[in-house]
């Protein structure tokens, strides 16, 4: 009876242990770190804007130009560093990424990633149609824009380009040193922008 109840026993012990259940534990979810800082010497005077630093953050948006086909349609992406705190604000922009709307409703993601590794030193274009623009705000919310058409020395260049994805969308991630004047409305004054580095995204 001993015998027979200790083979009841491990038998017991052996269906228990098969039925545990193993937690199966999931794979990591990409996540795109989407930090951004821009920092210059507008006018003499130091400017510096820092994710998370007086309500700033980086947001990034397009503006598409759509045309039937056989034409191609093109975008402009726009990357900016602002905050609803606080006046002070800068943006940039650089297009155009050509595609076919009647394909996609915007850009592949191959043209995309294309696109910015392709245009590392582009020129400055008005509105970013076909190169790079600057636009500031200053303390007192006046707007000031660079121009294609500046006698001034401007230059710009892209470096750390990096595409990556997530849940969230398709990013272009990027390093832009930039010098530059960036000028009124009715450009009948200018202040100038030098040293500029901004650490900032794209987003498709």
């Amino acid at each position: 009876m001993i015998r027979i109840g200790v083979l009841v026993l491990g038998i017991t012990s052996l269906v228990l242990g098969s039925c545990i259940k193993h937690e199966v534990i999931p794979p990591p979810v990409p996540s795109v770190d989407l930090n951004a800082h821009f920092y210059g010497v507008i006018n003499g005077a130091e400017t510096e804007l820092t994710e998370n630093v007086l309500g700033y953050a980086n947001d990034s948006e397009k503006a598409k130009i759509i045309l039937p086909p056989p034409s191609f349609s093109s975008a402009v992406y726009y990357s900016e560093m602002s905050s609803a705190q606080v006046a002070t604000s800068i943006k940039v922009g650089v297009g155009s990424v050509s595609w076919d709307a009647s394909l996609s409703t915007d850009p592949g993601l191959t043209s995309f990633n294309s696109f910015f590794q392709a245009n590392a030193n582009p020129g400055y274009s008005d509105n970013g149609a076909s190169g790079f623009e600057v636009t500031y705000r200053d303390g007192f919310g006046a707007v000031w824009k660079s121009s294609e058409n500046s006698v001034n020395v401007q230059n710009v260049q892209f470096s750390d380009i990096v595409q990556e994805s997530d849940s969230t969308g398709d990013y272009s991630l990027f390093t832009c040193n930039f010098n530059c004047y960036a000028y009124s409305f009715d450009q009948s004054d200018s202040i100038k922008i030098e040293d500029a580095l901004y650490e900032g995204w794209f987003k498709r």
